[in-house]
C-alpha cells in the first residue's frame, strides 16, 4: 500500500510555540518561563539644548534597572552611550549645528526592551519642547472598545498599526506627518496618486475618489516615511493598472490597494511586475491584491524587518508579453527577518512563491539575507510548481495549506521544492541546501511519503553541479524573527486546517472585494476554475477589470471638512478634531487619525485572526 499519508496534517516536531497570549480574542495565557516582552520607554523628548549639549528625557518605566541611553549622529555614526539610572541624561561637548539622534532602552526584571523611536535634537539650533505625555481619551472605557484592538498587543506599544505582524510590525510609516488626499485618478499631477508618493516628509495618503488609476510610467516609491490607507477610498476602492509599482524606500505601509497590472500598458516587458522591492527596511503590505502580471505578481526579497500580509497574489499572465515565454509566476520572496504569513497564492503557474537565492541579492547578501518566516499562506492551483528554492537560505515553513487545482502537475505532493546549486556566467553563489523548519502543513492530496517522507523534494543538481547532492539541514527549532535583530515579532498562527477558510474569507483588498477576488476565492473554495484550467495569458480571457466607483452617498462619507484625514462623521461620532493627538487610545499608541484607519476594518481583523494563538517568532 503506498504510504502517502493521506488527507493528514504533517509534522515534522510538535509545536514548541511561544506564547504572548492565545488567540487575541481568547483567555490570555503566559507560557512558563517564556517573559514578557519589555516595551521601550514612552514620551522620549528634547528636554534641553546648549550651544554644545543636548538633554534628553523620558517617562520612567515601572521596574526600571538601568536605561541604556544612545547618541548617534544624524546617519547613524555612533557617538556616546551611557548606562543610568535615571529618566535623563546631558551629552556635553557636541558641535554646533550637528544633528544628532536620541533614542534609549531600558532593562527590568523581564529582560530588556527595543529601543525608542529615535529623537533629534541639534545643539544650538533646536528648541527643546515639553514632555508629550499621553492624551487623556476623551471617550470612555467603552468608546475604545468599538474599535476592537487585539488585547494581545497591550504591552507591545505602537504597531504599524492594530494587527501588524510579522518582520514589519514595527513600522512607522507616515505617523505623524501630514495628510495627502488623493482626489483624481490621474496619472500624475496635483490630487494624484503619484503627487503624494512623490512628495517628501512622514505622509498619510488618504483617498477622496474610487476607481482605476492608469498608470502611464512606472510608479517607484522614492521617498519613504509613508502610509498609504487604501481603505479610506469610498465605493469599490482604489485599483492600480497599465504599470509596475516599486518600493525603493523605507518605513512604509501600504494597505487595501489592488495592483492589477494587465497587457496593455506601454512600456512593458520582461521585469514587469505587478508590485515589488527589495533592499529597503521596515516595510509591511496589508491586505492588497495583486494580478495580471507580466513577470511576477509581488516579488520582494532582499529586505529588513519585512511583512506580507494577508495578500491575494493570483492569475499571473503566463504566456503573455514576456520574451521568455510562459511566465506566470507568483513572486520571488525572502529577505532578513521577513515575515510573509496568510497570503492566497492562486492560479500561477509558478513561483508560489520561489523562496529566495543569493544571487539576486548582489553586494546585500550579508546584510540583507536572513531568517524568512512563510506561515499559514493557502497555495492553490499552481500549474508547473508550487513552492521551491531557498538555495543556502533559513526558512521557516509552517501551517501552510497546498491544494491541487485543474492546473495543477499532479506529483507536487510536497511542501518544498528545495534547490541548494545556483551558478550564473562561471560563478557559484549557492552550493547547499537551505535550512528548514517545517510544522503543521497540510496537502490535501497527502504528501508522497515514500518519495518525500518529511514533506521536502530534495531537487538534484548534482549533474548541474558536477558533484554529489549535500544533506538537507532539518531544524527542530524555529528560526527566529526579531525586527533589527533584536526585537521580537509575532504572528497570528493558525492550524493549517483552519487558515484556508479565514484566508480565503479576508485576503486581498477586502474591505470592498471586487468580481476578481470574489471569484478567485470561490475556486479556491470549490477546487475548480470558472475560466479554462485557471492559469491564463491574458485579463480579457477573465473579463478584464471591473468598474470601480462610489454612488454619492459613498462619497459623501468621506467629506473631510478640516482636510485632517478623519471624515466629518467619525469626528461628530467620536468627539475629536484633532488627528495628530491620541485621545481615542487610553495607552497613547495611536493617533486619533491611526484610530479611524483602524476603525474601517477593524470587523475584518477580528474576524481573521479568532481562533488564532499570538505565536512569539
Amino acid at each position: 500500500m503506498e504510504n502517502s499519508y493521506r488527507n493528514i496534517s504533517f509534522r515534522i516536531m510538535a509545536a514548541a510555540v511561544l506564547l504572548l497570549a492565545a488567540a487575541c480574542s481568547g483567555e490570555e495565557k503566559i507560557t512558563p518561563g517564556i517573559p514578557q516582552e519589555v516595551t521601550p520607554p514612552a514620551s522620549v523628548y528634547l528636554s534641553g539644548a546648549g550651544e554644545t549639549s543636548l538633554t534628553f528625557s523620558w517617562r520612567s518605566v515601572e521596574g526600571a534597572e538601568y536605561y541604556t541611553a544612545r547618541l548617534e549622529e544624524g546617519d547613524g555614526t555612533f557617538v556616546k552611550q551611557n548606562l543610568i539610572q535615571e529618566n535623563t541624561i546631558t551629552f556635553t561637548g557636541l558641535v554646533t549645528g550637528q544633528t544628532y539622534l536620541f533614542k534609549v532602552q531600558v532593562k527590568t526584571a523581564d529582560g530588556e526592551s527595543g529601543y525608542s523611536e529615535p529623537v533629534e535634537g541639534i545643539p544650538g539650533v533646536s528648541v527643546p519642547g515639553e514632555d508629550p505625555g499621553i492624551d487623556e481619551p476623551d471617550v470612555p472605557l467603552e468608546g475604545y472598545e468599538r474599535f476592537l484592538i487585539p488585547s494581545c498587543e497591550d504591552n507591545l506599544g505602537a504597531l504599524a498599526f492594530p494587527g501588524a505582524e510579522g518582520g514589519g510590525m514595527y513600522t512607522a510609516g507616515g505617523r505623524g506627518g501630514r495628510v495627502v488626499h488623493v482626489t483624481n485618478l490621474d496619472d500624475s499631477g496635483e490630487g494624484s496618486l503619484r503627487a503624494a508618493v512623490e512628495a517628501s516628509g512622514a505622509r498619510t495618503v488618504v483617498f477622496d475618489v474610487a476607481g482605476r488609476i492608469d498608470l502611464e510610467t512606472p510608479l517607484k516609491i522614492t521617498n519613504g516615511d509613508l502610509t498609504i490607507a487604501g481603505q479610506t477610498a469610498p465605493g469599490d476602492g482604489i485599483c492600480i493598472s497599465g504599470n509596475t509599482v516599486e518600493i525603493q524606500a523605507g518605513n512604509v505601509i501600504i494597505r487595501f490597494i489592488r495592483f492589477r497590472l494587465g497587457d496593455a500598458g506601454s512600456n512593458l516587458g520582461d521585469s514587469s511586475d505587478a508590485f515589488w522591492g527589495r533592499y529597503n527596511d521596515n516595510i509591511i503590505i496589508d491586505h492588497c491584491s495583486m494580478s495580471w502580471s507580466i513577470d511576477e505578481c509581488a516579488s520582494f526579497y532582499a529586505n529588513r524587518n519585512f511583512t506580507l500580509q494577508w495578500c491575494l497574489i493570483a492569475e499571473a499572465l503566463n504566456e503573455s508579453r514576456h520574451s521568455k515565454g510562459g511566465h506566470g509566476y507568483g513572486g520571488i520572496w525572502g529577505g532578513r527577518n521577513a515575515s510573509f504569513h496568510h497570503n492566497l497564492l492562486a492560479n500561477n503557474n509558478s513561483r508560489n512563491a520561489r523562496i529566495d537565492h543569493p544571487q539576486i541579492y548582489g553586494d546585500k547578501v550579508s546584510t540583507h539575507r536572513g531568517n524568512v518566516d512563510y506561515r499559514n499562506n493557502v497555495i492553490y492551483n499552481w500549474g508547473s510548481n508550487s513552492t521551491y528554492g531557498g538555495e543556502d537560505g533559513h526558512f521557516n515553513i509552517v501551517g501552510n495549506y497546498y491544494k491541487p487545482g485543474p492546473g495543477s502537475e499532479d506529483d507536487r505532493r510536497y511542501f518544498v521544492d528545495a534547490y541548494w546549486y545556483y551558478e550564473k556566467d562561471g560563478k557559484v553563489y549557492a552550493d547547499s541546501y537551505p535550512e528548514l523548519y517545517l510544522e503543521d502543513n497540510y496537502h490535501t492530496e497527502g504528501i508522497d511519503g515514500n518519495r518525500y517522507p518529511d514533506g521536502i523534494y530534495r531537487h538534484d543538481q548534482s549533474g548541474d553541479a558536477g558533484k554529489p547532492n549535500p544533506e538537507v539541514t532539518i531544524l527542530t527549532a524555529p528560526l527566529p524573527i526579531k525586527a533589527d535583530d533584536t526585537r521580537t515579532c509575532y504572528t497570528s498562527t493558525h492550524s493549517a486546517s483552519a487558515v484556508f477558510g479565514k484566508v480565503l474569507d479576508y485576503s486581498g483588498a477586502s474591505y470592498a472585494r471586487d468580481d476578481v477576488d470574489r471569484r478567485i476565492a470561490e475556486e479556491a473554495r470549490s477546487g475548480e476554475a470558472v475560466y479554462g484550467n485557471g492559469i491564463i495569458n491574458s485579463q480579457e480571457e477573465v473579463g478584464g477589470w471591473p468598474e470601480y466607483a462610489a454612488t454619492v452617498d459613498e462619497s459623501a462619507s468621506v467629506t473631510d471638512t478640516d482636510g485632517d484625514g478623519m471624515p466629518d462623521w467619525f469626528e461628530e461620532e467620536f468627539g475629536v478634531s484633532d488627528a495628530s493627538a491620541k485621545s481615542l487610545d487610553p495607552q497613547g499608541r495611536y493617533t486619533d487619525l491611526e484610530m479611524y484607519l483602524h476603525y474601517l476594518v477593524r470587523d475584518i481583523i477580528a474576524a481573521q485572526n479568532s481562533g488564532a494563538v499570538y505565536t512569539a517568532l
